[in-house]
């Protein structure tokens, strides 16, 4: 062989083993990459043909009111839900069929879901559909069955503007908070939002065995089953007899009544009205309900404690007196005369009394509500320092409640109005309005409320809220909600003494006599409110006992017109309710024998009759 041979026979062994060698190599990255790199990705597809892991939802945490009174419950329901990996054209159609949705609805829900989890396409499934679904569940490749829950409510529960409602998780809900899955129930409004994480638990697994087509073959090994944990049940600061009462009292009405315990924020009653039916937003929720409720003309949906701001009327001239004593530009002795009305330019500023309350002091001015003296007051505060002590006491700013989208409501201030109307472009008429709770100015019944709280004690208040404990089943603890106290710096205890005793006048023989509960000794003010789209808001706020409060309350009653002659009833009758409620000796069980617990600080009884209106006799006039 010659030298030329020997040459071609070596390059050609050469290409062929780098042939093999290249081979092999792309082999191995192969193998490497099957097994190593995508290993688990592939163990997961190949698993999914045998085992099937299958989301257990938690039981949803209860609600009740502080008597322990269940408000919340759970019952059973049921979901079809499809699972894409294993689901024909054929299933689709029939499903398609039996529960009336286009065919290309839930093609792309499948679509657009991972393969191997179900996704649920009828929810609340009534009794007879379920039965045939069961039945024909073999002849129905990828169908699956799940057991959920649905909120059930006692017949004489409803409040849903406190306990909303839950619904399903939409794209923008899951993609904002990664924790929830396409498909889970969650909370939409009130309680069951701001609390849907602490309510809703967590999920458990339960891995069973499936065949080449999805069929079930039951549990692959009980052992790797994680049971789901229940959510954590609230304890609310309500008390449900003093709730419905209070309903009762806005019933066929469109407003507000709360009323907070002063001693530590906790809400003890919060009607809005109208209101609708908690139970039909239940479970499956029909579209002809939604939209009917979206389209009413009362918004029913709309929970006015907290969402809706009002012009709140004379109950703010309380704030007004606040500014102009903490500053001294009056003192309580500083008197004005009322004809029965105010001209301030071309403009005339009237009295609710046509002809006048003469010449008055500050206490007769917040006893008698009388506009032109605080008309007069509001020009000598100005408005800078008129929304200074506006802020400081709470207004124009959320008060923290639990619950979601409360209203701030809006305190002017000179930059708003600069631009609104322009540097030169408002006028002392607006300051005017402003000092006797008219005009731009708009609060929320919440923060009225809160007003009244601060008030009962001189200056100290705590954030508002309806949950007063968790109880957390995975840690099995109790979570008390941390009262969170502040105190309004800047206004003084003695100015405050000098607007409770205003107050205390309006109720004994002031414009809010009406609002005096018989045998307890109390602060209020009235407010009628102008409303340009209709006949004006009643208002009133007050707190009780007055030497040593227990409970704040504000009434916003819309187009009722008189605050005294409306809301303040309505505040009376809450509050006696309040009072005889809480008188009434509770069984104590004791070891050997049944006690009669007494009453906590007990005071002078209601009595039963004192629930009726009270006679207009020779009584003062209401505003």
């Amino acid at each position: 062989m010659n030298y030329w041979d020997r040459s071609f026979r070596t390059k050609r062994l050469i290409i062929f083993s780098s042939f093999i060698i290249f081979s092999f190599t792309i082999l191995v990255l192969g193998f490497f990459n099957l097994q190593v790199l995508q290993g688990e990705y592939y163990l997961q597809l190949s698993l999914h043909n045998v085992i099937r892991q299958v989301k257990l939802n938690p039981v949803r945490g209860l609600i009740y009111d502080s008597k322990n009174n269940l408000l919340v419950d759970n019952r059973p329901a049921f979901s079809a839900a499809l699972i894409p990996a294993h689901t024909t054209k054929e299933t689709v159609k029939k499903i398609a069929d039996y529960f009336n949705i286009p065919v290309k609805n839930i093609t792309y829900r499948l679509r657009s879901a991972p393969r191997f989890r179900p996704v649920i396409i009828a929810r609340d499934i009534e009794k007879k559909k379920l039965i045939y679904l069961a039945e024909n569940q073999y002849f129905l490749p990828g169908l699956d069955i799940i057991l959920d829950s649905k909120r059930y409510y006692p017949k004489d529960v409803n409040s849903p503007h406190i306990f909303g409602y839950i619904g399903e998780v939409n794209q923008k809900e899951q993609e904002r908070d990664p924790r929830y899955e396409l498909g889970d129930m969650i909370g939409k409004a009130g309680l069951e939002r701001y609390y849907d994480t602490d309510l809703r638990g967590t999920k458990g697994i339960r891995y069973i065995r499936v065949d080449a087509s999805g069929k079930e073959l039951g549990d692959f090994n009980p052992q790797l089953n994680e049971p789901p944990i229940h959510g954590s049940d609230l304890y609310l600061t309500l008390d449900y007899d003093l709730q419905k009462f209070a309903e009762s009292l806005m019933e066929d009405k469109r407003g507000s009544l709360v009323a907070i315990d002063v001693r530590s924020g906790g809400i003890l009653a919060m009607v809005s009205n109208p209101d609708y039916d908690i139970r039909l937003l239940s479970g499956k929720i029909d579209p002809e309900i939604w939209r009917t409720l979206l389209q009413d003309e009362s918004h029913p949906l709309y929970g006015r404690s907290i969402q809706s701001a009002y012009p709140p009327g004379s109950t703010y001239k309380i704030v007004t007196a606040i500014a102009a004593l903490q500053d001294e530009i009056i003192t309580p002795a500083w008197e004005a005369y009322c004809p029965g009305y105010f001209r301030l330019g071309r403009r005339i500023i009237r009295c609710w009394k046509l002809d006048g309350h003469g010449w008055l002091d500050l206490y007769g001015a917040i006893k008698n509500s009388c506009n032109v003296y605080f008309s007069k007051l509001g020009l000598k505060i100005g408005l800078k320092t008129w929304s200074k002590y506006s802020k400081l006491l709470g207004f124009g700013k959320r008060t923290g409640i639990d619950l979601p989208n409360e209203n701030p409501g809006l305190i002017p201030t000179i930059e708003y109005f600069n631009k609104i109307y322009g540097e030169n472009g408002w006028t002392k008429g607006n300051l005017a309005n402003l000092a006797i709770g008219q005009g731009e100015l708009l609060t929320t019944p919440l923060q009225i409320a809160q007003f009244a709280m601060i008030l009962a004690n001189r200056g100290l208040y705590h954030r508002p809220h309806l949950v007063d404990h968790i109880y957390n089943y995975q840690t099995q603890k109790t979570i008390y909600f941390p009262v969170q106290s502040k105190y309004v710096v800047g206004v003084s205890s003695e100015v405050f003494d000098v607007v409770r005793e205003g107050m205390h006048q309006v109720v004994n023989g002031g414009t809010g006599w009406l609002g005096k509960v018989p045998g307890i000794d109390m602060a209020g003010k009235t407010g009628t409110a102008q409303n340009p789209h209709g006949d004006p808001h009643a208002w009133f706020m007050a707190f009780a006992p007055y030497y040593h409060p227990e409970v704040a309350i504000a009434v916003m009653v819309e187009n009722a017109g008189s605050g005294g002659g409306v809301a303040a009833p309505i505040g009376r009758k809450f509050l006696e309710m309040y009072f005889y409620h809480k008188l009434i000796p509770r069984p104590v069980i004791k070891k050997d024998s049944l006690q009669v617990e007494p009453a906590i600080n007990p005071i002078q009884s209601v009595p039963l009759d004192s629930l009726s209106p009270l006679p207009i006799l020779n009584q003062p006039g209401t505003e």
